[in-house]
């Protein structure tokens, strides 16, 4: 692969985990003022007539929500691995854990949103689970280069 591909393909996953990043932070500072009264024939009526994908995500089923906690940040992790690798992967997992640090408490300051230790635990597991993958992922790319080599 010549330098330009490469560059472009270093541009490219760079621009992939800013738009990730934008997505993710556009998404957790979102306000929800319709929580703040909890009724839910207020919550229901607000989601039949607000039809923005933000409100479509943010009032689903807080299961739902609960499990999307635990892959929230995976891609975090393997995006900046991948456009940043560089960077040593404990301190991405740290970056993932401060990003997710960082959301709980400005969360506390946003109307209808709520800031919330099982919240910081799961973020922290999905850290976890996308630097897994990507240990997974290395030791594969290991056993191939080995194999590679014996031919």
């Amino acid at each position: 692969m010549n330098w330009l591909a490469k560059t472009n393909r270093k541009n490219w996953l760079i621009l992939i985990f800013v738009a990730y990043m934008i997505c993710l932070l556009s998404f957790v500072f979102f306000p929800r003022p319709i929580l703040e009264t909890g009724d839910p024939l207020a919550i229901a009526e607000f989601i039949k007539n607000h039809s923005n994908f933000f409100y479509k995500i943010l009032y689903a089923d807080a299961q739902k929500v609960s499990t999307a906690n635990f892959f929230m940040l995976t891609p975090f992790v393997i995006l900046a691995r991948l456009a940043l690798p560089w960077v040593k992967l404990i301190y991405i997992g740290l970056a993932g854990i401060v990003v997710s640090i960082t959301i709980e408490v400005v969360q506390l300051f946003i109307p209808g949103r709520v800031s919330d230790l099982a919240d910081l635990a799961s973020n922290s597991v999905s850290v976890g689970i996308g630097l897994g993958i990507l240990s997974v992922f290395a030791r594969f790319q290991s056993y191939l280069a080995r194999k590679q080599s014996k031919n």
